[in-house]
């Protein structure tokens, strides 16, 4: 079947399935994941198995649906929990403040085995198993830590710039007691 015709002959049938679930994404990605279920109907189609088309068709547009439903649950769970990170324990914290400078420290809340692992890994370049071996923990566990910073320091980046951007404030990265420090002024 070609695709236009596939698409006019069952839009009324995904815009059916879509209308059930509009209020958790949008109807409009709904439709499109609907009809990417029209396509794997027709592509996984046998006629010779005795059952109408959109029945058939009816299984995989609400599958192709839900999967992008739980899709978007998944992605908004994702940001809550990060968001929710973020707000329990901030990596950006704010140090000083006057009406041109602002500083932000980036290891103030990081544990101690975070520090040390970001000042080997990072600062030292260092790889991941002698960092397991000096401190004594399985190199599973210096890996894990160093994906958890590098979120902490992509979480830190997008504040900072998010809080800037629209002041049209320059960042400028300085070593410091205590770790690193984003200091931000205005132009």
């Amino acid at each position: 079947m070609m695709i236009k015709k596939l698409y006019q002959n069952y839009l009324p049938l995904v815009k059916s399935i879509a209308s059930r679930y509009k209020h958790r994404v949008s109807f409009e990605d709904l439709i499109q994941e609907g009809f990417l279920g029209l396509l794997e109907a027709e592509k996984r189609f046998d006629p010779s198995k005795k059952i109408k088309f959109s029945t058939y068709a009816f299984y995989w547009v609400k599958k192709k649906i839900l999967e992008a439903i739980q899709k978007e649950k998944i992605q908004s769970l994702d940001s809550l929990k990060l968001n929710e990170e973020i707000l329990e324990n901030p990596t950006i914290e704010k140090t000083y403040e006057s009406k041109d400078l602002h500083i932000f420290s980036l290891n103030k809340n990081l544990s101690s085995l975070e520090q040390k692992i970001f000042k080997l890994y990072f600062q030292e370049g260092k790889s991941l198993p002698q960092i397991a071996k000096e401190l004594g923990i399985r190199r599973e566990k210096a890996r894990q830590i160093k994906y958890l910073l590098l979120r902490k320091i992509n979480v830190n980046q997008n504040l900072t710039e998010n809080l800037y951007a629209s002041n049209r404030l320059s960042v400028e990265k300085q070593k410091a007691k205590g770790g690193e420090k984003i200091i931000c002024k205005k132009q």
